[in-house]
């Protein structure tokens, strides 16, 4: 007999069931209208935040699944690289909905080819092994563009068949581009592949004693990593309009591992993955306000603003760390479940 209370699932397919409270259908719902009138009721200005929330949120997700397997990758901001540089040089032949695919396929195949010694080493050694081949990525991006002014390879602007489209309708594309990927990686995590993955960052060596190849299924990681970071790149350059080689250094990758994975959520691959897209966001435009408001007083202040963003981040992580070391995502499903107990205890 169905008890009064509590969310009562009879079939295997209602357990596993993406969305599990009729609350969810509401929240969603209200959170699809927000994003749809938003363009018309906010300034330019927060749209571009948006869009790079959305842009970096693609990112995350794809290394947030790859940390899954313990697979502690610091080339994700090359491999955005990849992603951006494949659809500058593509787009001025080929329309945007090619583009992006290929970009994510580029990135994806350049990850599993640096991502193979995760097969011998792990831990500090794949964070030595993935240092380096975001150096080694880094050398080809500026030997790509050393004849290039600038080193700046414009994009075309996005569009089709002639037309060119809007801010506005890129907003568009680009959340729905954000949405689709974060659709499809939250069911990743929910299949066998999802399940392996997470056997095989708990004890690599244990599951390959019930069979896994972790040649394979960690090639997989890579190349799902990849192909997201991929995406993210071919966006950021359609968003830009132009890419070059200092957007993509290798700060940006620990900014990614440690703000977008661990502080939003190590793996929660959506709604992390996005919490922390956001807090990077945050903190660049916070520090960037908060030194343009302080160096009138402080002048030494504007030459070490680069500095003092590092600063934030490092306690923000200590702070994560200490508080809630399962991350944002952690935080929010707390508050959630208080308010889902509210006003009993148990």
């Amino acid at each position: 007999m169905s008890r009064p209370s509590g969310v009562i699932k009879e079939t295997f397919l209602a357990d596993m069931g993406f969305i599990e409270k009729p609350f969810h259908y509401f929240a969603l719902s209200l959170l699809g209208l927000f994003l749809i009138i938003l363009p018309f009721v906010t300034s330019e200005y927060i749209l571009s935040q948006i869009i790079l929330i959305a842009i970096f949120g693609v990112a995350i997700m794809g290394l947030n699944l790859l940390t899954t397997a313990q697979l502690f990758s610091v080339m994700h901001a090359a491999l955005i690289g990849v992603g951006a540089f494949t659809a500058a040089f593509l787009s001025q032949s080929l329309p945007f909905f090619i583009t992006i695919p290929l970009a994510g396929l580029m990135a994806a195949g350049a990850s599993v080819l640096f991502g193979l010694p995760s097969v011998r080493v792990k831990g500090f050694y794949l964070l030595f092994s993935t240092t380096a081949a975001q150096f080694i990525l880094e050398w080809i991006f500026n030997w790509m563009t050393r004849d290039i002014p600038g080193s700046a390879v414009y994009v075309e602007a996005m569009g089709i068949a002639g037309y060119t489209f809007s801010a506005i309708e890129r907003y568009y594309i680009f959340i729905i581009i954000a949405l689709i990927m974060g659709y499809l990686i939250a069911h990743i995590g929910r299949t066998p592949l999802g399940k392996a993955l997470v056997m095989i960052g708990e004890k690599d060596y244990a599951a390959q004693i019930q069979g896994l190849s972790l040649l394979k299924f960690k090639s997989i990681a890579f190349a799902i990593s990849g192909f997201y970071a991929g995406v993210a790149g071919a966006m950021w350059g359609y968003n830009l309009g132009m890419v070059t080689p200092e957007h993509f250094p290798f700060l940006m990758s620990w900014e990614l591992l440690g703000i977008g994975v661990i502080v939003g959520g190590l793996g929660s691959y959506v709604w992390g993955s996005l919490l922390g897209a956001t807090m990077m966001i945050a903190v660049t435009q916070g520090t960037t306000v908060l030194v343009g408001a302080l160096t009138p007083y402080l002048p030494w202040l504007g030459a070490g603003a680069f500095g003092l963003r590092a600063v934030i981040y490092g306690l923000i992580i200590a702070a994560i760390l200490i508080l809630e070391p399962h991350g944002l995502a952690s935080l929010v499903r707390k508050i959630k479940r208080f308010f889902d107990l509210w006003p009993f205890s148990y």
